[in-house]
């Protein structure tokens, strides 16, 4: 008995190996990690997939790993292919993540690995150059001649121009990888997409047309952004999208209504820096959790020239509702 070591599994010697006194056939005891347990969810889906395994003869799930035993037959790879397949990272290694120092010397370094971020920024660039160009010859062919308009616009436009490049870039950024998302990763990116589009379009709408089309298109807009990166992991992160937008897109026409008044120019610059870094930071977020550690991913990057016809067309709806559409409250006297 010094030889070997009893688990809630069985008793192994010190190799890892079993010897069941029913078959005599030798069982392999691996510890695969995976940082992706999160909830029951994740439990039970991984439950489901290793008891239809071939081979897998037990298995004890823990927090960020599980304990198996199976087949001599049954290489380790297999199985932790086979968790991968459904989205989870797994590995027979402990899982090591990058500090923020590691992560930027390895994205200056190895350039090939992060060819679609790098593919990301230079469209965010380009869309945001071509915007601004777009609105300039708009502004000279039909409101140029409009008292007061650029005092009245030309900020919240421009900042519009910041809410979409980053929203729809984010989007760009998770649609470019095809690849199996959990439930967990899932509701984050639902909640972050609908958060953010609503903070950041409600608040703009609020200053320039009062609470009621702030809230309302704000609303609108993010919960139908949450829903539809939310879905990325079924009707959990679709849902928590669609609450996340729903809230804040309300909330994001309230912020904007009531610092109309009061330093609004001076609070906006803040308040879009951090909204900013929250929704870059999804991207990298998702290139850590998705794209880094998963065998199982494919690229399939959107063309620049559709990744702008829906930014433009985007753009010119929300552009529309501001200038046209009703005003309320102290909107009407600006």
């Amino acid at each position: 008995m010094g030889d070997t070591i009893k688990t809630g599994l069985g008793t192994f010697d010190k190799c890892g190996f079993v010897k069941p006194s029913a078959s005599g056939e030798t069982i392999l005891n691996t510890t695969i990690y995976c940082p992706d347990i999160e909830c029951d969810s994740c439990v039970k889906v991984l439950t489901n997939t290793l008891r239809k395994t071939r081979g897998v003869e037990k298995f004890d799930i823990k927090k960020d790993s599980l304990t198996v035993l199976h087949d001599v037959s049954v290489r380790p790879e297999e199985i932790v292919s086979i968790i991968n397949a459904h989205g989870y990272r797994a590995s027979t290694v402990p899982f090591v993540r990058k500090t923020f120092a590691e992560r930027f010397r390895d994205f200056r370094e190895n350039r090939h690995k992060y060819e679609l971020e790098y593919r990301m920024f230079k469209y965010s660039a380009l869309l945001l150059l071509c915007l601004i160009g777009v609105e300039l010859l708009a502004y000279t062919a039909f409101f140029r001649s409009v008292p007061d308009f650029l005092s009245r616009y030309a900020w919240w436009i421009f900042y519009l121009d910041l809410a979409v490049v980053s929203i729809c870039a984010a989007m760009w950024h998770l649609k470019a990888y095809s690849t199996t998302v959990t439930s967990m990763v899932g509701m984050m990116i639902g909640m972050t997409f609908g958060m953010q589009s609503g903070l950041m379009i409600g608040s703009i709408m609020g200053a320039t047309n009062g609470i009621f089309v702030g809230a309302m298109t704000g609303m609108i807009f993010a919960t139908l952004v949450g829903f539809m990166n939310g879905k990325c992991c079924g009707i959990m992160g679709a849902l928590e999208g669609m609450m996340a937008g729903l809230m804040n897109g309300i909330m994001g026409g309230m912020i904007g209504v009531m610092f109309f008044t009061d330093h609004i120019l001076w609070f906006m610059p803040f308040f879009f820096l951090l909204n900013l870094i929250i929704m870059w930071g999804l991207s990298y977020m998702l290139f850590e959790e998705l794209v880094e550690s998963s065998e199982h991913v494919t690229k399939k990057p959107i063309p620049f020239s559709t990744f702008f016809s829906w930014s433009l067309i985007i753009t010119c709806i929300l552009t529309a509702i501001m200038i046209y559409g009703p005003k309320s409250g102290l909107a009407r006297l600006g």
